[in-house]
C-alpha cells in the first residue's frame, strides 16, 4: 500500500478471451472477469461490477485484519460484506454498504474499530469526484480519446 501513497501509478492490462471474458493481469496476478450464463456470456468469472465491490471489500478487510493484528486480537473468522445498490441513472450504482463481522471482539472493541476506520484508497476513489479517460488506439498509432466524470 506504501506504493501508492509515494505516487506510483497503478496498471492493469486486459487480454480479450471471446464473448465478454477477459483476462485481467496485475504484476504476476491473473483474474478472469465476465458476465452470468443468463446475459449470453460463460459466467467464468465476477463481473466488473462485483470486483468493484471485491475490491471495496478487501481494502476494508486488510485495513480491519491489520487493525486486530496490531492490537493483539484474533482475525478468525473475520468476514466482510459489500453491496450497492442500482442508481436511477442507467449504469450506476449508488448506496455502497459494508458490513464487517469480527468474531469474538466485545462490544466495546467493536466501537472502538468502527472509530477507526479511515477512507481507504478504493473507498476514496468511489467517494471523490474522478476522472476517467478512455483513449481508443489501432495497432500502430494513437487515436481519439474522451474525459467522463
Amino acid at each position: 500500500m506504501k506504493e501508492y501513497i509515494q505516487g506510483a501509478a497503478l496498471e492493469i492490462s486486459l487480454q480479450h478471451g471471446g464473448g465478454a471474458r477477459f483476462t485481467a493481469r496485475a504484476r504476476h496476478h491473473r483474474t478472469i472477469l465476465d458476465q452470468p450464463a443468463e446475459d449470453g456470456a460463460t459466467d467464468q468469472g465476477m463481473t466488473p461490477a462485483e470486483l468493484l465491490l471485491a475490491s471495496l471489500g478487501g481494502c476494508v478487510g486488510q485495513y480491519v485484519a491489520q487493525y486486530l493484528n496490531v492490537r493483539g486480537l484474533s482475525s478468525d473468522g473475520l468476514r466482510v460484506r459489500v453491496t450497492a445498490q442500482p442508481a436511477a441513472q442507467v449504469l450506476r450504482l449508488r448506496d455502497f454498504a459494508i458490513e464487517v463481522t469480527a468474531p469474538g471482539l466485545s462490544e466495546r472493541e467493536l466501537r472502538a474499530l468502527e472509530k477507526s476506520f479511515p477512507a481507504g484508497l478504493v473507498q476514496n476513489a468511489i467517494c471523490f469526484e474522478n476522472t476517467v479517460r478512455i483513449t481508443t488506439l489501432p495497432a500502430a498509432a494513437k487515436g481519439k480519446s474522451s474525459t467522463k466524470k
